[in-house]
């Protein structure tokens, strides 16, 4: 090989390796930013507007069997088989809730599922402007949904006042 050939070979080997030796040098510390954020809601609240009465039945004759139903929706009530009548001055209703919070923010609704006292089971249903187990609240912040529920009676059902009582959650999605 020749002399000015070497020389050559010698300067771009030293070009290569000055070139490698900046470029791990440069990648030995970098600098970015990043931005840090939060976001604030008010507290959710839900506060009861009213409690879920069936008001007074009439139990069935020997044998029949009974449902009663409260509309979760709209607090309808209905009695399906039997001779069941719905009776009395009390008018049946549905629990009616308001929840309170940060406007346009979707909510769940959690509740017990049953409500048990004396041999009675009272089973609950949650309803929601959207007919699901959840909500959104309103631009001012606001939502209302009820729970309504269904109770069974045969005519071995214990007669007299059963009230029991349940819990209803709310929490942001």
């Amino acid at each position: 090989m020749n002399t000015s050939r070497k020389l050559l070979l010698a300067s771009a080997s030293a070009i290569v390796a000055s070139a490698m030796a900046s470029s791990a040098l440069a990648q030995a510390s970098a600098t970015t930013s990043a931005t840090a954020s939060i976001t604030i809601f008010q507290p959710i609240t839900i506060n009861k507007n009213s409690d879920l009465q069936f008001g007074r039945v009439i139990r069935p004759s020997a044998g029949n069997t009974t449902v009663y139903t409260i509309a979760a929706a709209n607090g309808a009530a209905t009695a399906a088989g039997g001779d069941g009548i719905f009776s009395g001055s009390t008018t049946p209703t549905r629990a009616q809730f308001t929840v309170n919070g940060e406007g346009g923010q979707a909510f769940n609704i959690v509740s017990d599922a049953t409500v048990v006292n004396g041999g009675v089971t009272i089973n609950l249903v949650k309803s929601a402007a959207t007919g699901a187990l959840d909500g959104t609240l309103g631009s001012a912040g606001t939502a209302t949904f009820g729970v309504g529920g269904n109770v069974t009676l045969s005519s071995a059902s214990p007669t007299g006042l059963k009230t029991g009582s349940f819990n209803v959650t709310v929490t942001y999605q």
